[in-house]
């Protein structure tokens, strides 16, 4: 894989990864789902020091962070709040799809594209595609954004993160999904596939087949999304993926809900004690046993 990639590419990847090689990201890209969180009635101003807090507190020890360009990225680069040595995934999706899914086909965020990224010198781009293979139109869509993404990333030379969002699906069915959904998506141009747990979270004998069948599948590396479990469900779950060949975590509201939903002046506190340690404990978790995207 490595070998059909550009050296463009690949240095983008290696500022998102650990010296191992391994995924450790920081995922704070939400927006829309951010609000509602958030104490009181949030506005703006609120998102963007929220983001800013959890960077100042956290970005050194992720290998990398997702942010967008509405409450992060300018705001965090101005500030200094995240290190010049740390990459970033620059997001592309409108906002707008919790209301409808599948109302359409994705759609990008208006007065950014791929060419604002690079000149953001962003490390990755990133797609989050709301995706279900049962919706046959709808799939079929999503696969042609993929391959027109793909094609202009490759275009720019930045490498490109796509995250299949299925929303809802029950247990039994998570790893057929997932899978098909793995399988549909990972030959469209993109280089990293960003997924939900495909284990049926009640039935934890099957984690280590399902966790075996997306990385057979998948011709990309692949990281594991926290999809709003808890942490210590979501530390389980990286484990599982992990020993099956997952190449790292985009980890967002299982690693920093306590301080969303923290008062200001309790939010310090939160990311001291709850946030920090968590990031620590699942950087090292990925070091000692996720794959490292360059053997994939």
């Amino acid at each position: 894989m490595t070998a059909a990639m550009t050296p463009g590419k690949m240095r983008g990847l290696d500022t998102l990864a650990t010296d191992e090689g391994v995924f450790a990201i920081l995922a704070i890209d939400h927006r829309d789902s951010l609000r509602v969180v958030l104490p009181g009635e949030a506005a703006d101003a609120d998102i963007v020091q929220f983001k800013l807090d959890l960077l100042s507190g956290v970005g050194s020890i992720a290998s990398g962070a997702m942010l967008e360009p509405e409450f992060s990225i300018p705001q965090a680069v101005q500030a200094g709040a995240i290190s010049g040595n740390t990459g970033f995934f620059a997001a592309l999706e409108a906002q707008g799809y919790l209301s409808d899914p599948w109302a359409g086909p994705t759609t990008m965020m208006p007065g950014w594209d791929l060419t604002d990224a690079k000149r953001m010198q962003a490390s990755g781009a990133k797609l989050l595609l709301p995706f279900h293979p049962d919706r046959t139109e709808h799939a079929a869509e999503q696969v042609e954004v993929c391959r027109h993404t793909a094609a202009r990333c490759a275009e720019l030379d930045i490498p490109l993160l796509v995250e299949p969002v299925a929303f809802g699906m029950e247990g039994p069915d998570r790893r057929r999904i997932v899978v098909e959904s793995v399988r549909q998506l990972t030959d469209t141009g993109l280089d990293v596939l960003k997924l939900e747990f495909p284990g049926d979270p009640d039935d934890p004998s099957g984690w280590a087949d399902a966790c075996a069948e997306v990385t057979a599948t998948a011709t990309k590396p692949w990281v594991l999304l926290s999809s709003g479990v808890t942490f210590d469900a979501y530390e389980q779950q990286l484990e599982a993926a992990f020993a099956a060949g997952c190449s790292g975590f985009t980890g967002g509201r299982a690693i920093w809900r306590e301080a969303a939903v923290a008062e200001l002046a309790d939010r310090p506190a939160a990311i001291a004690d709850l946030v920090v340690p968590r990031m620590h404990r699942l950087r090292e978790l990925a070091v000692g046993s996720a794959r490292p995207w360059r053997s994939v």
